[in-house]
């Protein structure tokens, strides 16, 4: 029972000695394929100097290698020297081994191989890695060379520099001498000038003066004219601090008789407002507003222009009045023409004939009262003849016979 044990110990360690090998023998195939690609990549890309380091490298992993080699022939040897219980396994046992150490001395061959290699290729590597070290030495020498023409000429650039400012200010200053000579003239002219400008600036006031003298007396002129424009129609009868009375005359027309007069008295109320009285009933004060004149001229002027207007139309009813049967209402602004038949009423609005209109507000005949929205002269402007020349042609009964006529066939 004991040897049986001893000889399951002694299968199960010699079965891990060859799992061992297995993998060292697989370790080892790698390593080579890494070294074989290393070289070529090596010797196709890498410098000398670092191939050089890498081949020390690879030569102490190979001989570490070869130790861990020894250690597995000492198991190997120490386990071919084990008792053997078991003929079959330990055949099987033994074929296995004599396997395992054909791998080991082919791999050992293949090792002898790559280091008789490493060996060859490491002689050229260091002559390569000799002149790589002599091209740097006389690549520094060059640079040392290139580095102090560097330097040289950016001596001889500075000192061209140098003079180049130098130059370049003894420019500046000839030129800032020039300059201020010019400007220094240039003062001396300007100065020249202010005095000749300050003299014509006093000559300048003293014609400005004479102007200001003739426009004062321009503007008398003017305000005389004014004033003689204005009394144009307009005689003053009494004049005090608050009161004006004053007789304005209308201009002649060519078919009227006499021009009209007017006297109108004039008020200043303390805040200002202006009031007026007239003697003449055809020309009230509500027909003559002042406005807000608040000057004589204004309240004169104003006066004058609605007093004209009045004036004209009143000529025109007294001509219009020899022509036709009419009758004139100041207040209400009305004028009746009378028909043999009808009785037209006109409304003459404020400003008449410039601003205001005619217009025909009612008809009243024998037979009733007629709508006058139909009825209206073919002038865009009618004035108060054209409106009575077209009433006297305008039978206002005829509406009305002809709807007796209609009721009595009706009937």
């Amino acid at each position: 029972m004991g040897d049986l044990l001893a000889a399951e110990v002694g299968v199960g360690q010699k079965m891990a000695a060859e799992a061992r090998a297995g993998e060292l023998l697989a370790q080892m195939k790698d390593v080579l394929t890494s070294e074989g690609q290393s070289k070529e990549e090596a010797e196709t890309q890498i410098p000398a100097r670092v191939l050089a380091e890498h081949a020390v490298n690879t030569r102490k992993t190979h001989k570490l290698m070869y130790t861990q080699l020894q250690v597995m022939k000492f198991l190997l040897d120490f386990l071919d020297s084990a008792p053997c219980i078991q003929e079959d396994s330990n055949a099987a046992v033994r074929k296995e081994m004599i396997e395992a150490k054909q791998q080991w001395k082919a791999l050992k061959a293949e090792y002898q191989q790559q280091v008789e290699l490493i060996k060859g290729a490491v002689p050229p590597l260091l002559a390569k890695l000799k002149e790589g070290e002599k091209r740097s030495q006389l690549l520094e020498s060059a640079l040392q060379r290139y580095q102090a023409k560097k330097q040289e000429m950016e001596d001889k650039a500075k000192i061209a520099r140098s003079k180049h400012q130098k130059a370049q200010q003894k420019i500046l200053c000839e030129q800032q001498q020039q300059l201020e000579r010019r400007v220094a003239g240039l003062q001396e002219k300007l100065q020249k000038h202010r005095q000749e400008l300050q003299s014509l600036q006093g000559i300048v006031e003293e014609q400005e003066g004479q102007v200001c003298a003739w426009r004062e007396k321009l503007q008398r002129m003017l305000d005389l004219q004014s004033h003689l424009e204005i009394l144009r129609g307009v005689k003053l009868i009494s004049v005090s601090e608050t009161d004006l009375e004053i007789e304005l005359t209308s201009p002649s027309e060519p078919k009227t008789s006499d021009p009209h007069h007017l006297k109108v008295h004039l008020h200043w109320a303390d805040d200002g407002t202006v009031t007026l009285q007239t003697d003449n009933p055809f020309f009230s004060a509500s027909d003559l507003p002042v406005g807000t004149a608040s000057t004589i001229r204004g309240v004169v002027l104003e006066l004058q222009h609605n007093f004209f207007q009045q004036a004209q139309l009143l000529s025109e009813i007294e001509l219009l009045q020899n022509c036709f049967a009419i009758d004139w209402q100041q207040e209400k602004r009305l004028l009746h023409y009378l028909k043999p038949s009808s009785t037209c009423s006109l409304y003459v609005e404020p400003g008449y004939a410039a601003n205001g209109e005619v217009r025909l507000i009612s008809v009243k005949s024998q037979h009733g009262t007629v709508d006058v929205t139909s009825y209206r002269p073919p002038q865009e402007k009618p004035s108060l003849m054209n409106w009575l020349v077209y009433l006297s042609t305008v039978d206002f009964s005829a509406p009305f016979l002809a709807q007796k006529a209609d009721d009595v066939c009706a009937s």
